[in-house]
């Protein structure tokens, strides 16, 4: 397992027209224990990263807890995800403490009208929020989700976040059909040419951005339209985020009511029959995370092909029709359909392979920057190198890491 998404709370003080969690009015928070067991775990279990969020997870009630949580993490990097709105100068010194590997800020637009065209007109009260994230002094990502109202100036917020240095990523996402945004995605949910709209304007912009130190990608392009970004991955890099969208078997997700969720064949807060494995109000994390393992090494698991996926979480695709969906996960009376989920692909199939590597550039980046990353090899022999405080994967081929250099002093397999 690569990736754990812990929703440790409910509730949020905004109602975005696009929420996966949906009754972000309803009170609901994980447990400090639950959450502290579920940190030790995915660390002694090396998990690669551990993503802490919500609904609005600044609004936690044992946050400064659930902040000094993170120092039990040393193999594994952690996350925290805020709309920043609600940060206090209390709450900015907790996260500077904290052992938070990097924040992610939600944004939406380089306009108070673009950014709160799905999510409230709040953009001066995030920016100011942004900018005391920047003092934590850890490295911050934006996130932008992009929809009908926005996509076509998206660009606009990603240079705006360049020319003032406030973020060093910039991950924008396509809402899916999920929680909040099933009553509203008619007007939200992107079109098959807007997602290669998208696509192309990062395709456009990705390189002068990166050399004025923003680092740009659509996460969503290919769980979507099955595109490969080759003008942002001409190589053997992306992210975290979209590795685990596209190999099944690396993503896990625990909510606030402490259920425990295998992400194989679900998709924001939906599940396809029931991915719920257990509860950490009666199992320990550490059972729960050894009980996915297993059962993706047995095979048992089995996800939806990419082009369902596409249908129903996107509403893609000829045979789209939400009202199906909606039977797929149980949200009607009416009996779920049939389908044929499929054997979940391999890291070592995964088409990121058959691009160039440069394996002294690879070897380069270790060296300069041991301490910031982790080396895993996994079960099929391909080996992951993950950039912590970036969140970006590289992988190899076994006799590709072969060939790096032992004086490399990041190469300790852990």
């Amino acid at each position: 397992m690569l990736r754990l998404v812990i929703d440790a709370v409910n509730e949020c003080n905004l109602r975005c027209l696009y929420c996966h969690p949906g009754e972000v009015w309803r009170q609901q928070q994980l447990t400090l224990p639950a959450f502290s067991s579920a940190i030790e775990s995915a660390e002694a279990a090396g998990v690669l990263e551990v993503v802490l969020t919500g609904g609005e997870i600044t609004m936690h009630h044992s946050l400064p807890a659930l902040l000094a949580a993170t120092h039990l993490l040393r193999r594994t990097a952690s996350t925290l995800i805020t709309n920043a709105t609600q940060l206090t100068p209390e709450i900015v010194d907790g996260l500077a403490r904290s052992n938070l590997t990097r924040i992610c800020t939600s944004v939406d637009g380089a306009t108070n009208d673009l950014h709160g065209s799905a999510r409230g007109k709040n953009l001066p009260k995030v920016l100011d929020g942004l900018r005391s994230l920047n003092d934590t002094g850890k490295p911050i990502t934006v996130i932008t989700v992009v929809h009908q109202r926005n996509w076509r100036r998206v660009i606009e917020l990603s240079a705006f976040l360049a020319v003032n240095g406030i973020a060093s990523q910039h991950h924008l996402c396509a809402p899916s059909f999920s929680g909040q945004a099933r009553a509203h995605y008619p007007k939200l949910g992107l079109r098959q040419y807007e997602f290669h709209g998208v696509q192309e304007l990062v395709d456009r912009h990705h390189q002068e951005l990166a050399d004025a130190g923003l680092y740009l990608t659509f996460n969503s392009i290919w769980p979507a339209t099955g595109a490969r970004p080759l003008a942002v991955n001409p190589e053997r890099t992306m992210t975290l985020q979209q590795l685990s969208e596209q190999v099944k078997d690396t993503l896990c997700n625990i909510r606030p009511n402490g259920e425990f969720r295998l992400q194989a064949a679900t998709w924001g807060r939906e599940m396809v029959g029931n991915a719920a494995l257990g509860s950490l109000h009666t199992q320990s994390a550490a059972d729960l995370l050894a009980y996915a393992e297993s059962l993706l090494e047995e095979g048992t698991a089995r996800q939806l092909p990419r082009e369902l996926e596409a249908q129903h979480k996107f509403q893609l695709g000829t045979a789209a029709d939400r009202n199906t969906t909606e039977q797929l996960i149980g949200r009607t009376d009416s009996p779920a359909p049939s389908v044929d989920l499929i054997p979940i692909g391999s890291v070592d199939e995964h088409w990121l392979l058959d691009n160039p590597v440069d394996i002294a550039d690879v070897a380069a980046q270790l060296d300069s920057r041991p301490d910031d990353h982790r080396v895993v090899r996994h079960p099929s022999g391909t080996v992951l190198i993950f950039d912590r405080p970036r969140s970006l994967v590289t992988l190899l081929k076994p006799a590709e890491w072969e060939q790096i250099p032992t004086t490399s002093t990041a190469r300790v397999m852990s």
